[in-house]
């Protein structure tokens, strides 16, 4: 064999095997490919694209987690309004007690009688307002301070049931224009404000001459404001301002905050 030339002995030896476009002979052989680095990221270095899919992944799991935070942020405020909502109700039905007790203006006023049946204590318990009404008999008596119990207690189903049936068993007794009165109060804890304003209607349709006529009259003033009928609200909300009733401060308060 003839002796091979000096200058090709140093030439580096290339396995051209796998690649058919490297010119045999070439001095620098290509640099090695490695395809399984394709899809990943050198977030340092910049110099691989992104994995398209595995970032919208990424995204959808964020879009989760904070739609699952939003959820509980929404879940929280309705127990706080409902919260509220009781806390306001209770603490109306404890200032209509307080006033009705020292005034005489409502039946039993609106909590249970401390000294049980009794003449002098029926007399006391009659509403100044309400000469013509039946005296209530002590089943109705009873019936209605349980119903007040319950709508106190919170248990607001239990009381609109308790009160319509004794509306259904006393419709013109000494205590149906409370019992009126408070299924609105629990129409509108309940959010149920067209219910509310059928049973306040009712009151002040019904028994022009109650006691609660003029809180009747301010409740509905204000479930018309939160009805849209503004012009009806105002109407009602000034007739009590200008009277001389328990409710007149709250009326001019309501006015003064949302027609002025």
């Amino acid at each position: 064999m003839a002796a091979v030339p000096p200058a090709f002995s140093q030439a580096p030896i290339v396995d051209l095997s796998s690649d058919s476009n490297v010119n045999r002979g070439a001095a620098t052989p290509p640099p090695p490919s490695y395809p399984q680095l394709a899809s990943r990221t050198d977030t340092s270095a910049g110099n691989l694209q992104a994995n398209p899919q595995a970032d919208a992944y990424y995204q959808m799991q964020l879009l989760q987690q904070e739609v699952q935070e939003l959820r509980g942020s929404v879940e929280e405020l309705r127990h706080e309004v409902k919260r509220l909502r009781q806390q306001r109700t209770e603490d109306y039905m404890d200032l209509d007690r307080r006033i009705s007790k020292l005034t005489g203006d409502a039946p039993a006023t609106d909590a249970p009688a401390s000294g049980g049946a009794g003449g002098a204590n029926s007399a006391a318990q009659a509403p100044a307002n309400d000469a013509d009404a039946p005296a209530a008999s002590e089943n109705e008596r009873d019936r209605y301070q349980a119903s007040f119990g319950l709508a106190r207690n919170g248990d607001y189903d239990g009381a609109s049931k308790a009160f319509k049936s004794l509306l259904d068993d006393y419709p013109n007794g000494q205590y149906a224009p409370n019992a009126n009165y408070w299924l609105g109060e629990i129409a509108l804890v309940q959010g149920n404000i067209e219910e509310a304003r059928t049973w306040f209607v009712a009151l002040l349709d019904g028994y022009p001459n109650s006691g609660k006529v003029w809180d009747g009259r301010y409740k509905l003033g204000t479930v018309y404001y939160q009805l849209g009928d503004k012009a009806k609200a105002k109407e009602l909300l000034e007739q009590v301002a200008a009277s001389d009733a328990r409710a007149s401060g709250l009326a001019k308060q309501y006015l003064k905050e949302n027609f002025q």
